[in-house]
């Protein structure tokens, strides 16, 4: 562990009281406007009718390995990066908050911070960090799986309401990744990671207001230090793992979508299923269900023209259900020792020892 990483933060806040009620309410609204657009009834036929032979086998492919590859990204950046983990660890620091995540996201987020600020003493602005960096990296397999959908879309015009804007997004997020490539690798590099390291050290000789701005001004710069640190061998990791993760999610929706007697065109999986699959980690969802409903109706029924808006949530409820059940499960073989480990006084005396 880097000397940087020796000395703890004061206090690790939890979400606030928007942030906590945000989920549940558009979630709510969602679900409203869902009642008044579909016929429930209707939707719970097509569900007990949902060919489960299609579905199972692929959802329970899906759980499993999007358990190991949240662990060998994100765990392995915070190995790289923050301080050293076993695999063990990684798979536990990952896994355990899943048990929380389904009911209540914004928790979940901090406990994987907490986990490494208590277990390994890492700074909570230098954990997400690593985060971010793997988010961002993240993205780069979706904008892969996007950019060849839609170019393959703009030739064959499958669904003409996909067009070049849509690739005129891509490029630009294309052109900010690679300039954040070119950039941290070029030789401003050795200049920038002085400066971010000083940044630990702002205002703490100072005292008042002028230390409290410098402090967080200082802590905001650690969000750069994962991308000051990261070579190209660690991009290509984690970006070739979550390719893998890319491609089995779109097998189990896709066998959803069958399981429900949806047909959807390759070019519209593709670019569909990785936005719905990432809807369940904004705020617009509560376990997977709201925010995700509301996209597949939008791109499957909206704009695709596949099946009934009735199949489509089926289709939609049956594959959040599946994720949801299948990460709380695996979070649960671990959440035991993850409190244990994180919280060794006990949750409701950890503040007071901190």
């Amino acid at each position: 562990m880097s000397e940087r990483n020796s000395a703890a933060p004061e206090k690790i806040k939890r979400p606030g009281i928007i942030n906590q009620l945000l989920p549940y309410l558009i979630t709510a609204a969602i679900f409203i406007w869902l009642y008044k657009m579909i016929d429930f009834r209707k939707m719970l036929t097509i569900l007990a009718g949902a060919d489960l032979i299609w579905f199972v086998p692929p959802m329970v492919l899906m759980t499993v390995v999007f358990a190991l590859a949240d662990s060998f990204t994100f765990g392995n950046a915070y190995s790289w990066f923050n301080a050293k983990l076993s695999n063990f660890e990684k798979i536990e620091c990952r896994t355990a908050p899943y048990v929380v995540q389904v009911f209540f996201s914004p928790l979940a987020e901090v406990l994987f911070v907490l986990y490494l600020w208590r277990r390994k003493k890492v700074p909570p602005s230098q954990a997400i960090s690593s985060t971010i960096w793997t988010v961002v990296n993240d993205f780069a397999s979706v904008a892969t799986a996007l950019t060849i959908a839609v170019i393959f879309n703009l030739r064959t015009n499958l669904v003409p309401e996909i067009g070049i804007a849509w690739l005129a997004v891509l490029i630009f997020f294309w052109a900010g990744y690679f300039g954040n490539l070119i950039f941290w690798h070029s030789p401003l590099n050795p200049a920038m990671s002085a400066w971010i390291e000083r940044s630990r050290e702002a205002g703490k000789d100072e005292q008042g207001f002028k230390r409290l701005v410098l402090r967080a001004a200082g802590e905001a710069v650690q969000l750069l230090r994962t991308f000051s640190l990261a070579r190209w061998r660690h991009y290509l990791w984690v970006y070739g793992v979550r390719i893998v993760l890319l491609v089995v999610g779109l097998g189990s929706n896709y066998a959803a979508l069958k399981a429900v007697g949806v047909e959807v065109s390759p070019a519209l999986a593709v670019i569909a299923i990785p936005i719905i699959f990432y809807g369940h980690f904004l705020p617009i969802n509560v376990a997977g269900y709201g925010g995700p409903q509301a996209l597949a109706i939008l791109f499957f029924f909206n704009i695709g023209h596949r099946g009934t808006m009735e199949q489509v949530a089926a289709y939609s409820f049956l594959w959040s259900t599946g994720f949801t059940v299948g990460r709380f499960l695996f979070g649960m073989i671990f959440i035991r020792g993850f409190m244990k480990n994180t919280f060794p006084e006990g949750f409701a005396n950890w503040r007071k020892s901190a």
